[in-house]
């Protein structure tokens, strides 16, 4: 399984979140208000970035991940 990459930039108010491998990016592009997806040369999404992203306190970005299996 692949790792989910999580970055939270604080500067740039941004947070990325990789479902594949980064290095692999082919295209990127708007899919809705301040959020980007990024996809490989098959079309795939392989993570995402959210735009303006501001966390309500300062310090920690808490990530909750559940696997649903189908």
């Amino acid at each position: 399984m692949e790792r989910i990459k999580v970055y939270h930039d604080r500067r740039a108010n941004t947070l990325t979140v990789w479902f594949g491998d980064p290095d692999v990016e082919y295209t990127c592009a708007q899919a809705a208000p301040d959020v980007i997806l990024m996809r490989d040369d098959r079309g795939r999404v392989i993570g995402f970035e959210k735009l303006n992203f501001t966390d309500a306190a300062p310090g920690e970005v808490h990530v909750t991940f559940e696997s649903v299996s189908t």
